[in-house]
C-alpha cells in the first residue's frame, strides 16, 4: 500500500515538472528586428511576435518603456503619436523626437491570473538627424558626406543644390570640384522622407564651407544715413561666418563689418565692395555704387515777418535742405500742438492770438522753428 502511494506521488511530481517545463517553453516575445534607426520627425514601425500555452486567451496587450509597464498610448509624452496596427504586436510612433530613443518592450496578459508575460530584451530605437560633413580633396575640391548618428536601413540619399535636386546623385557622398558653377547651398535628405533635410552648407567658388539656414551664400553691401554729413556702409553675409574679417575697398579703406564715412562729399562717390574672409577662404560682395549729391535733412528753419493789409501779418518759414522741405505750421495751446496750416507762408489776420511754429521735413529728417507768439496783430 505504501509502495503504491509512493509510486503515485512520484508520477504526479514528474507530471508537474514536465507540465511546468512545457509551459515555460510556450511563453515568449520575439522582436524583429531588435534595433531600429529612424529619422527625427519621421514615423517608425516596431514589430514583434508572441506565444503562450494553448487554451489561454490574451485579454490585454501593450508596449511600454522604463520597466513601468504603462501603456504608451496613455503616456503624456506619446499621446496621439502611438498606434497599434492590425495586431497589438505592431506599433507605429509618428513625429519622432530625439527623446523617443528608448528600448521598447511588449507585454501581454491572459485570462489566467498568473498568465502574464513581457519580452525582456525589447527593441532598441535610435533617432537621428542628418548632418553634412565637409572634407577637402586633392585638387581643391570638396567631399560632402550626408551622415547620421545611427545606421539607417538601405537609405537612398537625395542631394539638393539651391533647393533643387542634384540629378543622378543618390549616395551618401557628393564630390564637388573647384568650379564656379558648383557654388551654392547644399543639403541632403533620404528618399521617402524628402521633407526632413539636413542643415545646408554654403559653397562659394572658393569653397568656403559655411553653415546657413536656407538660400545660398551672398555677401551683401548696404548703407544707411547717419548724422548730418555722414553715411554708414554695412557688409553682411547670408551665411553664418566663423570669425570673419571684413576688408573694405575702393582702395583698401579699412577693416570691420561697418565702414563709416564722415564729412561726406561728392569726392566719396564711387563703387564700393567688401570682402569677408576666414580660415576657409574669402568672398567679395558685388560692388555697390555710392552717389553723393549732398542730400541732407532740414536745418533749423528761420522765420521772417511781413506786414500785410488791415493789420494782418505774414510769417515765412525757410529751411536749408536737400531735397526741398515741405512745411507745416502748428498752433500751440498749453502743452499740446495741433497742425494749423500747410505751406511755407502763414498769414494771420488782425485779432488772431496764439503761439505758432513751423516744421520743415524731407525724407532725411525734420526740424522745428522757434515759437512765435501772436496777439491782436502784435508779435
Amino acid at each position: 500500500m505504501f509502495v503504491d502511494r509512493l509510486s503515485a506521488l512520484t508520477v504526479l511530481t514528474v507530471i508537474l515538472c514536465i507540465s511546468g517545463y512545457l509551459g515555460e517553453q510556450h511563453w515568449g516575445v520575439t522582436y524583429t528586428p531588435d534595433s531600429v534607426c529612424a529619422l527625427e520627425g519621421s514615423s517608425v514601425d516596431l514589430s514583434c511576435s508572441y506565444k503562450h500555452p494553448g487554451g489561454l486567451t490574451v485579454t490585454e496587450s501593450f508596449w511600454f518603456i522604463n520597466e513601468q509597464h504603462v501603456d504608451l498610448q496613455n503616456d503624456d509624452q506619446y499621446k496621439g503619436r502611438v498606434q497599434y496596427n492590425q495586431t497589438p504586436c505592431r506599433m507605429r510612433i509618428t513625429d519622432l523626437k530625439a527623446s523617443d530613443a528608448q528600448t521598447y518592450k511588449f507585454r501581454f496578459i491572459t485570462n489566467d491570473p498568473d498568465g502574464k508575460y513581457f519580452g525582456r530584451s525589447g527593441v532598441r530605437l535610435s533617432v537621428t538627424g542628418l548632418k553634412i560633413e565637409v572634407l577637402n580633396t586633392q585638387g581643391g575640391g570638396k567631399q560632402l558626406i550626408c551622415s547620421s548618428t545611427c545606421t539607417l536601413t538601405n537609405p537612398t540619399y537625395i542631394w539638393y543644390r539651391n533647393e533643387q535636386p542634384v540629378s543622378e546623385q543618390n549616395r551618401a557622398v557628393l564630390y564637388l570640384r573647384d568650379r564656379t558653377v558648383d557654388a551654392g547651398s547644399y543639403s541632403c535628405a533620404v528618399k521617402e522622407h524628402e521633407e526632413i533635410r539636413s542643415a545646408a552648407v554654403c559653397k562659394t567658388s572658393l569653397y568656403t564651407a559655411l553653415t546657413l539656414l536656407s538660400s545660398h551664400c551672398q555677401i551683401l553691401l548696404d548703407y544707411t544715413h547717419t548724422k548730418e554729413g555722414g553715411k554708414l556702409l554695412n557688409c553682411s553675409s547670408t551665411c553664418t561666418l566663423t570669425n570673419p574679417t571684413y576688408i573694405w575697398s575702393v582702395e583698401t579703406l579699412g577693416t570691420g563689418q561697418n565702414y563709416s564715412i564722415t564729412n561726406i562729399s561728392s569726392q566719396h562717390s564711387g563703387l564700393y565692395y567688401c570682402t569677408a574672409l576666414n580660415q576657409l577662404g574669402q568672398h567679395s560682395s558685388a560692388p555697390a555704387r555710392l552717389d553723393v549729391f549732398c542730400k541732407y535733412p532740414p536745418r533749423p528753419p528761420s522765420l521772417s515777418e511781413f506786414n500785410g493789409f488791415n493789420g494782418s501779418i505774414t510769417l515765412v518759414c525757410v529751411s536749408d535742405s536737400n531735397p526741398a522741405s515741405s512745411y507745416t505750421w502748428f498752433r500751440k495751446t498749453g502743452s499740446s500742438s495741433e497742425p494749423f496750416r500747410n505751406g511755407s507762408n502763414l498769414t494771420l489776420a488782425a485779432g488772431t492770438a496764439g503761439v505758432f511754429y513751423c516744421l520743415a521735413e524731407n525724407q532725411y529728417g525734420s526740424s522745428n522753428s522757434s515759437e512765435w507768439q501772436f496777439t491782436s496783430g502784435v508779435l
